[in-house]
């Protein structure tokens, strides 16, 4: 006789067995999503770090060159308020030039006592233009231009459970000859014969011809001063201390932007600068004394310190991205820059 039998599993093997694989598989795909996370979060961290660098990188090749950095004083105040922003981002909350402290070091302010600002304005040295005039002179004139760094809102602005809400401007001037090297020259017919060039873009002594300049700009004068700013008439390359009002130009004076010369620089790389109440970015308010009404600082601030000759600046940046999923990455950049106030 031929005994036949039967192998298998029982179902309450095949039910334990189910039961282990699907543990397996949820704790494989939570460690994969887990990896997945933690590596979109590193990326969006370097991402942060590598924009922050990149801003503190332009700002430190343009204060190479500086020639005047303005403070928050009545003449810092006063040459913030000619920019014309006309077209440019509204600024958030209290806008505020740091105070420029010839003897002191680089500190944390003290109600009463604040240096620190969450702007910067400064002239940089754009062009030297050398030209030969008819008379076989030949005349050097520096020609510079303004420079404002200033954060505004984005999203709706900054505010509680909002992340960011503050992109970075960057406003870069109308191109402004200097006063004083106008100024010495002493022949009119040579004095007029620059101006037009100037004003017109003509060739230099080099062959190059540079953008137009309309204004010429005394350095070391008030912002508000009769012969601090003069336009150039181009009619008989005279100067004028009024706008000559067939131009075109704002009345009164107002410092117009180049061609280019408004920036936003966040909103594209998807980052903000970080506000008060991005408590998951540390370093807000590590050197300003915090007001959240006003929103100040936020997190962006300046100090300047030192003599005219040898001034150097304190920048802190603190930024976040602007993914609205995952945790949040942020990057902090805290550099000191050497800038030049001749």
């Amino acid at each position: 006789m031929t005994r036949n039998t039967q192998k298998g599993f029982s179902l309450v093997e095949v039910i334990i067995s189910a039961a282990i694989f699907m543990v397996l598989v949820v704790v494989v795909s939570s460690l994969a999503i887990t990896g997945s996370d933690a590596q979109d979060l590193g990326r969006r961290i370097s991402k942060m770090t590598e924009v922050a660098q990149e801003v503190a990188d332009d700002i430190r090749l343009q204060m190479v060159s500086s020639a005047r950095v303005f403070g928050n004083d009545t003449s810092g105040r006063a040459m913030m308020g000619i920019l014309d922003l006309g077209a440019a981002p509204t600024p958030a909350g209290v806008r505020r030039l740091p105070t420029i402290d010839q003897d002191g070091p680089f500190r944390q302010d003290t109600l009463g006592d604040e240096i620190t600002g969450n702007t910067i304005l400064f002239a940089y040295l754009a062009w030297r233009d050398r030209y030969r005039c008819i008379s076989g002179k030949d005349y050097l004139v520096d020609v510079y231009r303004m420079v404002h760094y200033y954060m505004s809102p984005a999203d709706g602005g900054p505010g509680p459970n909002v992340r960011g809400g503050l992109d970075l401007v960057h406003f870069v001037s109308e191109p402004l000859a200097d006063g004083d090297a106008i100024n010495n020259i002493t022949d009119p017919i040579d004095r007029a014969e620059l101006l037009l060039h100037l004003h017109d873009s003509t060739p230099d002594a080099e062959g190059r011809a540079r953008d137009p300049v309309q204004v010429v700009w005394l350095r070391a004068g008030e912002p508000d001063a009769v012969g601090t700013l003069r336009q150039i008439d181009d009619n008989d390359g005279s100067l004028s201390d009024d706008v000559l009002p067939a131009t075109g130009r704002p009345d009164p004076w107002q410092i117009l932007p180049s061609a280019d010369g408004v920036a936003r620089l966040l909103a594209f790389r998807r980052a903000s600068v970080a506000s008060n109440f991005d408590v998951t970015a540390p370093g807000i308010s590590r050197f300003a004394v915090r007001d959240d009404a006003n929103g100040f600082p936020h997190g962006l601030e300046f100090q300047v310190i030192g003599p005219t000759a040898a001034r150097q600046m304190l920048l802190h940046l603190v930024l976040v991205d602007t993914a609205r999923k995952g945790q949040p990455a942020w990057s902090q950049m805290q550099t000191i820059i050497t800038a030049h106030d001749r």
